[in-house]
């Protein structure tokens, strides 16, 4: 992921509700950026600043930017790119407003909104963030990103204490989210507090609810348990093995518990072949940062 985004959102005071959601963040490209980068030269700028290449993928970036007239069709693409690749959140901002104001029509505007309203997340704008997310709902109702979104502006409206509103954008959501499976499990967890929490647990009501990232304050149920689990951590205490477990079922994952001697491991899964298992522990390392490994289960 591009790294400013990441020291962006990594770089909040740990105390902060929004922490756990913010380390999602991190690492999650919206669709158009993930899929719709058509010139080569754009996708080779890309994972050189991947790589850590930052300064070299903005001077190609600034090349084509000097070099393509507003009036080409590649704009707008070659100017949401240099958001991406900008060297601070102010610039990265100049880039996605003059996208979503100067080439409203583009493929690109929605998207360049979705990360705005990122930005004003992370940095604790809750309502500027919300303002943003319903520019995509009432201005492109066809958006790809429309279900990211949607998570989004239910998460930053649970924080705002706007319960009824959060979960209206959850149907949305829900709505939206076909193929992706992970983004419906994370839409899912966040509608237990509208519908009743995980595993049939009352969720909150009225304007009560709490910040969006709940860790699990119950220990995980075990399930039989074949095939093959991803550990995630082993720690000491059953208070630190939830934390751990609620970082997951956030993510979209499934965790549970195995406590062995004084230590309690925490797995995703379980997978029934080693090849799943793997997919599922990459992803893992990418969206919360531990360092997973596959274990074989009896």
């Amino acid at each position: 992921m591009i790294w400013n985004l990441r020291l962006l959102l990594t770089a909040q005071p740990p105390n902060r509700p929004i922490a756990a959601a913010a380390l999602l963040l991190t690492l999650a490209l919206s669709p158009a950026a993930a899929t719709a980068q058509s010139d080569p030269r754009l996708l080779d700028a890309l994972r050189i600043a991947q790589e850590g290449g930052s300064d070299s993928a903005r001077v190609l970036v600034t090349t084509m930017l000097r070099t393509t007239p507003p009036t080409d069709t590649l704009y707008p693409q070659v100017l949401y790119t240099m958001g991406l690749v900008s060297r601070n959140i102010e610039e990265m901002r100049r880039n996605y407003t003059r996208v979503s104001v100067e080439f409203a029509n583009s493929s690109w505007a929605d998207d360049a909104i979705y990360r705005m309203a990122l930005l004003d997340y992370a940095g604790g704008n809750l309502p500027g963030a919300t303002r943003q997310l319903e520019r995509i709902r009432n201005d492109y109702p066809d958006s790809p990103v429309l279900g990211p979104a949607a998570e989004w502006a239910a998460r930053s409206l649970f924080d705002q204490r706007k319960r009824d509103e959060a979960c209206a954008w959850l149907a949305i959501g829900l709505e939206r989210a076909t193929e992706d499976i992970e983004l419906r499990n994370r839409l899912e967890f966040l509608n237990g507090r509208c519908t009743g929490g995980p595993a049939g647990t009352p969720g909150p009501t009225g304007d009560s609810a709490g910040p969006a990232s709940v860790p699990v304050t119950a220990p995980e149920p075990v399930p039989a348990r074949t095939g093959f689990g991803v550990q995630v951590a082993a720690v000491n205490t059953q208070a630190a093995a939830d934390k751990v477990a609620g970082d997951l079922r956030g993510a979209g994952f499934t965790p549970y518990i195995v406590r062995e001697g004084a230590l309690f491991k925490v797995r995703a899964g379980p997978y029934p072949d080693r090849a799943r298992a793997s997919a599922a522990a990459e992803q893992i390392r990418q969206k919360l940062r531990h360092s997973p490994f596959v274990v074989p289960e009896p």
